[in-house]
């Protein structure tokens, strides 16, 4: 009886967070020994119940299958891959899916280009809103009060470029609205080059960004915006009719 509350425990600590969860947010979440939750959570993987990527986790495709509860990860990655592979060979850039992950996004899945000169792979990594394409095309669907409260907790500037105030991050998002598409001109790495478009369920759900990221002194190169916006806009909305 105490191993089946203790894995509910773990599962309500893992519903409970947006996105995925660290070992440790687990832990934090569920109050119980860290060797406990380890075990229970690699138990709970072989049934289905939980899913891990890149060391996070996050309730599973056999769960979510039983409670009708949304899609899982691995279901998004699968709809969403051949679209990115699709526009990747396209513009001849990486294209990754981000997603909402507590206080950061999450590079979900990366479909990489056969550039000439290859930029890094972010799959699995963690990075923050107001600094990359997909973060900020994210951060533009939040609540404006959720946004101030971002800022007033203080942004980190990672490049000289990186925008860092609310009123910079207004005009991005105004650019949006109008285009459909956010870029970030080297604002989380020097030399890189990003634009995003958000991805919507037919509900009109924001449920993750498809992001184009290159050189800058290659991307967008003698493309368009416009180009450059039809191409990750028609992406999007196939990716999000699929979804449905």
């Amino acid at each position: 009886m105490q191993a089946i509350e203790r894995a509910f425990t773990v599962l309500r600590a893992l519903a409970g967070r947006p996105g995925t969860s660290s070992l440790a947010e687990v832990t934090r979440a569920s109050e119980l020994p860290k060797s406990t939750v380890l075990r229970i959570l690699a138990a709970l993987e072989e049934q289905g119940a939980v899913q891990s990527l890149a060391g996070r986790y996050s309730i599973g495709p056999g769960l979510a299958a039983m409670s009708h509860h949304g899609a899982p990860l691995s279901a998004l990655r699968d709809v969403a891959r051949p679209y990115m592979v699709e526009v990747a060979e396209t513009l001849e850039e990486n294209v990754s899916l981000t997603i909402e992950d507590g206080d950061a996004t999450l590079y979900l899945d990366t479909a990489v280009a056969e550039s000439s000169v290859q930029v890094r792979d972010w799959t699995g990594e963690r990075l923050p809103y107001h600094a990359s394409s997909g973060g900020l095309a994210l951060l533009s669907t939040w609540p404006d009060e959720d946004v101030q409260a971002l800022v007033d907790g203080g942004l980190e500037a990672f490049t000289a470029t990186t925008v860092l105030t609310k009123s910079g991050l207004d005009e991005k998002f105004r650019h949006m609205q109008d285009t459909g598409i956010v870029w970030t001109l080297q604002e989380f790495s020097d030399d890189v080059t990003g634009v995003a478009a958000v991805i919507r369920t037919n509900a009109g759900e924001a449920v993750a960004a498809l992001n184009v990221y290159g050189p800058d002194y290659r991307f967008p190169g003698a493309r368009s915006e416009d180009e450059v916006a039809t191409v990750l806009l028609d992406a999007c909305a196939r990716i999000g009719d699929r979804l449905a």
